[in-house]
């Protein structure tokens, strides 16, 4: 497994449908979890599972992981790393849901919502030049129609690294936003000047298969 590699759900975990273990890891296990950033739209945490570490069933909203070290919706699990190796990430939860109407088409509409996490990294000693240039991109991206969020963070231990998390309405919204003078300025800026940019898309999985929603109905 690559280095630099994304899951919506860990490899290393099962999912079990009881709502009572559904239970928060961070202080249950602080010498496993170390929160990095928290506001009102998501939890950004260091994660590391220790070669034959196991944790009790706990619970992680849908969230995306970023692995540092080999080793998505709402999931339940009990993880036990029996690798030969530490296992090492980034886990980013997000809290609540999109800011849509209650109605029958916003479900519908939320199907398409589409998220982009972005990491860029700079040259070393960089990361003021970096901060500058992705924070002008803030105010003229959450203008555009199709932006729902847009929100840029900074690695703790690795300041010359920042991550986007970005939800746009749909992909045709993410598409129209690339061809935007002011982020097509920026991706020429930081290609002059030597910066890593790695763009990666997520879709909303539904809760509940068509079959499964069928049986219900009946």
């Amino acid at each position: 497994m690559p280095n630099r590699l994304l899951a919506a759900v860990a490899a290393l975990s099962f999912v079990v449908p009881v709502a009572v273990l559904a239970q928060d890891p961070v202080p249950r296990y602080p010498d496993n979890y170390k929160v990095l950033v928290e506001n009102d739209r998501v939890r950004v945490l260091d994660f590391r599972l220790r070669k034959g570490d196991t944790e009790e069933f706990h619970m992680h909203p849908a969230h995306v992981l970023y692995v540092l070290a080999p080793f998505s919706e709402p999931v339940t699990h009990s993880p036990t790393n029996i690798g030969d190796t530490d296992a090492h990430g980034i886990l980013v939860e997000l809290k609540g849901q999109t800011a849509l109407p209650a109605t029958a088409e916003a479900g519908a509409a939320l199907g398409n919502v589409l998220t982009a996490v972005t990491f860029i990294e700079g040259r070393p000693g960089s990361s003021e030049d970096v901060k500058r240039e992705l924070l002008s991109l803030t105010a003229p991206t959450r203008a555009e129609s199709g932006a729902i969020a847009y929100d840029l963070y900074q690695s703790v231990d690795r300041p010359g690294r920042f991550m986007r998390i970005e939800v746009w309405r749909d992909a045709s919204a993410l598409e129209a936003h690339k061809l935007t003078p002011h982020l097509k300025a920026s991706f020429e800026r930081r290609k002059n000047a030597g910066w890593m940019t790695e763009i990666t898309r997520w879709e909303r999985v539904p809760e509940e298969v068509p079959e499964e929603r069928a049986a219900l109905a009946r």
